[in-house]
């Protein structure tokens, strides 16, 4: 399995607070936002067009994302898919939560070691922009609702 260089907790990482979201909570949010987003068939068409299988290990959580954007309608599956995946990260619940938020920089962590990849991550680098920015119109709205 796949780990970060700088695991959560160590000298590049605070200690989450001890009332702050379960990583199951980060996972669970990261899959419901997602599917919101693809909810948008202009999203869901120019994702399918990536042609990559992410999967995502959340190292401190012993859970995976899977996001399928090689299909149209794309999906994410909370757990590693049954397909091979052309791409695989190794993060921790903190950069799952910030991976799709604005400001937040996937390659950076990369390069800094906090996040751990195999595959054609380039692929997925290509895309982000386009999934943040729907997951960004998505949690914009959920924080704008008050119904919600």
């Amino acid at each position: 399995m796949l780990e970060p260089e700088h695991p959560p907790g160590g000298p590049h990482r605070a200690e989450p607070a001890g009332d702050g979201p379960t990583p199951s909570t980060a996972a669970t949010r990261f899959v419901a936002d997602v599917e919101r987003a693809l909810e948008d068939p202009q999203t869901a068409r120019r994702l399918s067009l990536a042609g990559v299988r992410a999967r995502i290990d959340v190292t401190d959580a012993g859970e995976a994302v899977t996001l399928l954007l090689d299909r149209f309608p794309p999906q994410v599956l909370l757990g590693t898919g049954s397909q091979e995946p052309t791409v695989r990260l190794a993060v921790g619940s903190d950069d799952l939560d910030s991976m799709l938020a604005e400001g937040s920089h996937l390659p950076m962590a990369i390069l800094a070691g906090d996040v751990v990849f195999e595959g054609s991550v380039r692929k997925l680098l290509r895309v982000l922009p386009i999934l943040r920015a729907a997951v960004d119109a998505v949690r914009f709205a959920r924080d704008d609702d008050p119904s919600a």
